[in-house]
């Protein structure tokens, strides 16, 4: 049986150290630069999904109803009147979007983890 490579067994034993819940691990202090690289980063994300929604243009055959124009006709209207308010509405559009791939991922797996079922033959009676 070939050896596993030590990277492997590292990778396992953190596994195994983590599923015990192992107090061995260092606990790394709150870092405020971090907190604030994570704050400034998560506002030029909003502003660039703010640019990116408001550059889409809406269908130019799209009628007063279409969907699209009326996402498009509210998005401009939130810049016009109230920019802040607009990059919390895409936040919280962006984290509903995620959760929601998140779940379909998981139901996914979950799925393809089942096993199929196989139908057993008709017996047809003897007679």
């Amino acid at each position: 049986m070939p050896s596993k490579p030590p990277a492997l067994e590292g990778l396992r034993a953190l596994v195994r150290d983590l599923d015990a819940g192992s107090r061995s691990l260092p606990h790394y202090p709150q870092l405020p630069m971090l907190q604030q690289v994570q704050r400034e980063w998560s506002e030029q994300r909003s502003e660039l999904q703010v640019r990116r929604s408001l550059r889409a243009e809406a269908p130019a055959d799209g009628g007063p109803l279409n969907s699209a124009v009326l996402v498009q006709r509210m998005l401009d209207m939130m810049q016009a009147t109230s920019p802040g308010y607009l990059r919390h509405f895409i936040d919280y559009v962006d984290t509903l979007s995620w959760l929601q791939a998140l779940q379909d991922g998981a139901a996914s797996g979950a799925d393809s983890a089942k096993p199929k079922r196989t139908r057993k033959p008709r017996q047809t009676p003897k007679g």
